[in-house]
């Protein structure tokens, strides 16, 4: 338990590394940086700009930017933003908190409401159930998120008045975009839950346990423990989507977080803080596996961690 431990801890790292290099890196190669996309817009001179670009230590190597970067991070500092010199610590600790709660929300919709649609559509035996349940579950993956948005805001807010829609901090304006995202993200779900629901259903052991008289309430319990591992590994994969998703949904509904921050920053070439916010997406994916992994484990005895 401890080598694997301490190997998962040594991949997250990994990754986290590769994501920063990568993004560090490829937003070098874009033209443009913070000093174009702020002080040259806004009229300055050629020598302001210049000057500015080299206080900032943008004229510097790719190398020694490179290396600079990474002997901060190394000691806890992850940098200042070009454009406002806030640190990028202090920029995502005061956005990370809306989108934690916009995430973990939907995620909590879309494990409820994926796994419902799965069992519906594989155990349902009238055919409206099943046909109902498989419905929902493509539309789900086969509209656009700011599709979905846009007609819960006009619905719910509009038309029926009884949600907020946009801004707003309290658990009401959560409501509609934790929603929208647990409902699309709950698509994926729902399909590997009925697929593996049915693999299950069809294996060795439920024929053996119907003929030995087993009761069938401990079949369906048996068929859901096998049926959820690929559950918990979809799960995981899923957060994927509700990292690039939040930056969608907190645009379309004017919320806080670092989606919008991510955008910002991208859109002003703001390296530090693009780099900061793939680090801990980079992480948080990472940690996430991990606890799948744990989860595997509980789920199924037979499963080891130091294979």
């Amino acid at each position: 338990m401890m080598a694997y431990s301490i190997r998962r801890f040594g991949s997250a790292l990994f990754v986290a590394w590769l994501a920063m290099t990568l993004a560090f890196v490829a937003l070098r190669w874009v033209p443009g940086d913070a000093v174009d996309a702020t002080l040259a817009r806004g009229g300055a001179t050629a020598a302001e700009v210049a000057a500015r670009r080299e206080a900032l230590g943008l004229n510097d190597p790719l190398w020694r930017q490179y290396g600079e970067y990474v002997l901060g991070l190394v000691q806890g500092d992850w940098g200042e933003s070009l454009v406002t010199e806030q640190p990028v610590a202090e920029i995502i600790w005061q956005n990370i908190g809306a989108t934690s709660a916009l995430s973990g929300a939907a995620l909590v919709i879309a494990v409820t409401l994926g796994v419902s649609l799965g069992i519906g559509a594989s155990l349902g035996r009238w055919r409206p159930i099943r046909y109902g349940a498989e419905g929902l579950a493509w539309l789900a993956l086969s509209t656009p998120v700011y599709w979905t948005a846009t007609l819960a805001i006009y619905l719910f807010t509009i038309v029926l008045g009884i949600l907020p829609g946009v801004g707003g901090a309290g658990v009401r304006y959560l409501i509609l975009p934790a929603t929208v995202l647990g409902f699309h993200t709950a698509g994926s779900i729902a399909q590997v839950t009925a697929a593996s629901i049915r693999d299950a259903l069809g294996q060795g052991f439920v024929r053996t346990a119907r003929a030995k008289g087993l009761p069938e309430f401990d079949v369906l319990d048996h068929v859901l423990r096998v049926g959820m591992l690929p559950v918990v590994a979809v799960v995981a994969l899923q957060l994927g989507f509700l990292l690039s998703g939040t930056v969608i949904t907190e645009i379309i509904f004017v919320r806080r977080g670092l989606g919008r921050v991510l955008l910002a920053a991208i859109d002003n070439r703001d390296y530090p803080v693009v780099v900061g916010v793939v680090v801990l997406s980079a992480l948080t994916y990472s940690a996430i596996n991990m606890l799948a992994d744990v989860a595997y484990r509980v789920i199924d005895p037979r499963v080891r961690m130091e294979d």
